[in-house]
């Protein structure tokens, strides 16, 4: 299912045939109405406005997600007459997600969703990970509108975010709390600081904790350093 964000914009397109398989079918009286999925006030038409022609049979129609659009799913239907006078339609599904942190590469509902809870200072969290992310990325070439690349950077972000707090960097300045202990005669004690058991000790590659790094590299976006011939 396609996802656009709040504050975003998508671009929605329908083509008809003659049938299936078959030739461009020209249709007229073209209109777009987006409403929410199991009933509720459209957010958008039924309107022909801002409706453009690309081709025969092709129309689409760029949508504005304006700020304040519930987030969930929505139906897009269009509707149009074919050159028998024939009412046809077309639809299909998408989803608005909340708006991006700005400055991050997710939403504290991506990153609520990925932790199980919102953290505290989740804004700053996030936009300190994006940073990190950034960093890993430098040399890297890639189509920042891709959906997969989009997905990939908003999952290694809210990883990063993860990491930090498993180790215990609550701030997402790369600093944990020391360490603490107390001594009772000849018995010393320590405490470590939160997380220094498990991503404490985990491997980082540069400032990316391992698992953001991953999702980075499963998704093509490292290892694109400078050449020399």
């Amino acid at each position: 299912m396609t996802t656009v964000r709040v504050g975003g914009t998508i671009t929605l397109t329908a083509q008809w045939y003659a049938y299936a398989g078959g030739p461009a079918a020209p249709v007229t009286s073209v209109e777009i109405r987006i409403a929410p999925t199991g009933g509720g006030a459209a957010v958008v038409g039924p309107t022909s406005t801002g409706v453009v022609a690309e081709a025969v049979g092709l129309y689409s129609y760029a949508w504005a997600v304006a700020d304040g659009t519930t987030v969930g799913d929505y139906v897009v239907l269009w509707t149009a007459v074919d050159s028998d006078l024939e009412a046809v339609q077309a639809s299909e599904l998408l989803t608005v997600a909340d708006a991006l942190v700005a400055g991050a590469y997710a939403s504290v509902a991506d990153l609520t969703d990925w932790l199980g809870s919102t953290p505290a200072g989740a804004e700053r969290l996030l936009v300190r990970a994006s940073r990190d992310v950034d960093s890993a990325l430098l040399c890297s070439v890639y189509d920042a509108d891709d959906a997969d690349v989009q997905l990939a950077l908003q999952q290694a972000t809210c990883e990063q975010v993860a990491g930090m707090l498993d180790a215990g960097d609550l701030s997402g300045t790369g600093v944990a709390p020391a360490s603490t202990g107390f001594t009772i005669g000849k018995v010393s004690v320590q405490q470590g600081a939160p997380g220094s058991g498990s991503a404490g000790g985990t491997a980082r590659v540069g400032r990316l904790w391992y698992q953001a790094w991953l999702i980075l590299q499963t998704a093509g976006l490292t290892g694109q350093g400078p050449q020399t011939w």
